[in-house]
């Protein structure tokens, strides 16, 4: 008879203590559910469970602290397999778990699947892992930290590599426990030319970390770009992703990263950019410090920011070329006073992506943006303001949520509202998805494909959901008045969006001559630095309630004197 791995959870979730119930059992497993770590610590002097499941934040003492608590034990319980479980709200950096121990790390609400995987591949490894050869004697990470540490005091200059192995967790699955050590022995040798005699460290299971030589850092990308067949299984092919990062800790913005905290970013980074997206050969130099930094803030204070209304929306006029007139105008959200200078979105959509966070910040967006319209409209009837949905806010039912509110009595709104959805982002749509966005328009809403030229959608997709708005990429319109290529490229992106009855909006004006040769090519509307900054609410009501804006703008669509080339020349040379 098979053995019956036995799994204690460690936490007051009334309702995930009921669906591990319902989970664990069918899969197998024996659960034991205690609400707080000391009746953990009880029950585990009396009974010893495979493996535990513990949330971070408890009455009394937290899932950190209860693993601590365990590894400075003697014996079997300092050896416990540990998984952490994280709710969306909370900040805390899982440093702290993985430096003590924790196997997993895993966010609430959580994905079964991956749980499941994750406990076979920690329980397996302990009930057979006593008859196992011993695995190659590797450092572990608080000796590399401390050498990160020493050189950051020294404010001297190291090149820190992390490799991770790809879809390390399924590749293990497939390992017999005895083959198990093989696939870190074939990592080490892989990777020990490019330590230039120094060690590698482990930094937790499939990845591993190692201070760069100059003479190996040209031939790293070329050397972990190799597939790898690992001699075990009948022969497993697998593939690495890695992270090189230039440490100049004379640096003022490196030098704000303690040596810990830098290095789990780093490894954080890693994971994240190569998780789907295998083979990956990320380098990060002097100017993604500042990134670095930037996503850290964000994954620990973005819960807070979005309860405290740190977060704002900017908003930039769309112009009408023949004219100057302001027609409408695009919401660009943003964190202007985080601790470490304004976020945009690059730095913090992604984080709350990671960290849970998302459906609650495209919810307030969408509640700004009512409101906002709402005041707009007011003084212009016809004004348009436009949003924008990411493909991960479409599959989270961000259409139908956006339905909701304005069925709440705001459909009178809906002619105003204009959803930008990236080119790229259309790649992902389906059957669902598709319904939902066809419901808003049916109210009145437009679709507008933002970045157009740049993506990969088809012309399929443009027709089955009838954008009315195409939005030109601003690195088209950048060298529009230089190179011809570009000005022949807007032609025809033109040309098609009149065929298919869109409006046409070009990005990224910043000059005159730009606007002028945009509006002979046809294009009739525009946004950009050189007509309006991005700006509070409040300052766009206050030009459109007045009429000063077209005085001073009637000079921004007049051709220049002396310079442009004709759109003939533009378009033949």
């Amino acid at each position: 008879m098979a053995d019956v791995y036995t799994i204690l959870y460690v936490g007051d979730d009334a309702a995930l203590r009921q669906r591990l119930g319902e989970v664990l059992p069918a899969a197998g497993y024996r659960l034991l559910a205690v609400a707080d770590a000391c009746a953990a610590l009880a029950l585990m002097a009396q009974q010893l469970p495979d493996l535990v499941l513990s949330e971070v934040v408890m009455p009394g003492m937290g899932g950190v602290e209860l693993l601590e608590a365990l590894a400075a034990q003697d014996g079997e319980l300092a050896q416990l397999p540990f998984i952490l479980l994280a709710a969306p709200a909370e900040r805390r950096s899982p440093l702290r778990g993985r430096l003590s121990g924790a196997g997993d790390y895993l966010s609430k609400p959580l994905d079964f699947e991956l749980l499941l995987a994750a406990v076979a591949a920690r329980v397996r490894r302990r009930r057979r892992g006593d008859s196992l050869p011993p695995p190659p004697a590797v450092p572990g990470r608080a000796l590399l930290l401390a050498q990160v540490a020493a050189a950051r005091s020294a404010r001297a200059t190291q090149t820190l590599l992390l490799v991770k192995v790809d879809t390390y967790l399924a590749l293990t699955m497939r390992l017999a426990p005895a083959e198990q050590p093989l696939l870190q022995q074939d990592m080490l040798a892989w990777l020990a030319p490019l330590a230039g005699g120094g060690p590698v460290y482990s930094w937790f299971d499939g990845c591993w970390a190692l201070l760069l030589s100059e003479e190996a850092a040209a031939q790293a990308a070329t050397v972990l770009a190799q597939r790898r067949t690992l001699e075990a299984g009948g022969g497993i092919a697998y593939t690495c992703s890695a992270l090189c990062i230039h440490l100049d800790w004379q640096a003022p913005a490196l030098r704000r990263f303690e040596a810990a905290m830098l290095v789990e970013s780093c490894a954080l980074h890693l994971n994240f950019e190569s998780a789907g997206n295998p083979r990956r050969f990320i380098e990060l130099g002097h100017g993604d410090y500042r990134a670095l930094q930037a996503a850290r803030h964000a994954e620990r204070y973005l819960g807070q920011a979005l309860q405290s209304g740190e977060l704002t929306l900017l908003f930039q006029p769309r112009v009408d070329l023949l004219g100057g007139r302001i027609v409408g105008a695009e919401a660009l959200l943003r964190w202007p006073h985080a601790d470490i200078g304004a976020l945009s979105p690059g730095a913090f959509v992604p984080a709350a992506e990671r960290s849970g966070l998302a459906t609650d910040l495209d919810h307030w967006v969408i509640a700004q943006t009512l409101e906002a319209v709402t005041e707009l409209v007011s003084l212009r009837p016809d004004f348009i303001l436009s949003f924008n949905i990411s493909a991960q806010s479409l599959g989270r039912g961000v259409p139908a949520f956006l339905n909701a509110q304005l069925q709440a009595g705001r459909l009178a709104l809906a002619a105003n509202l204009e959803i930008e959805v990236t080119e790229t982002s259309m790649t992902y749509l389906t059957a669902a998805i598709e319904a939902d966005i066809a419901a808003l328009r049916a109210l009145g809403l437009k679709l507008a494909v933002d970045d157009f030229g740049m993506g990969y959608a088809s012309l399929d997709y443009l027709k089955r959901l009838h954008a009315e708005v195409i939005k030109i990429d601003r690195s088209l319109v950048t060298d529009i008045t230089g190179r011809s290529i570009d000005a022949r490229l807007i032609a025809g992106l033109i040309s098609l969006g009149r065929a298919m009855g869109c409006v046409v909006v070009a990005e990224g004006v910043e000059n005159v001559a730009q606007a002028a040769l945009l509006a002979e090519l046809g294009c009739r509307f525009a946004q950009g630095y050189h007509f309006y900054r991005p700006m509070p609410l409040a300052e766009l009501l206050s030009l459109l309630g007045s009429e000063a804006w077209r005085r001073a703008r009637l000079a921004a669509t007049k051709k220049p004197p002396l310079g442009r080339l004709s759109l003939f020349h533009h378009l033949q040379a």
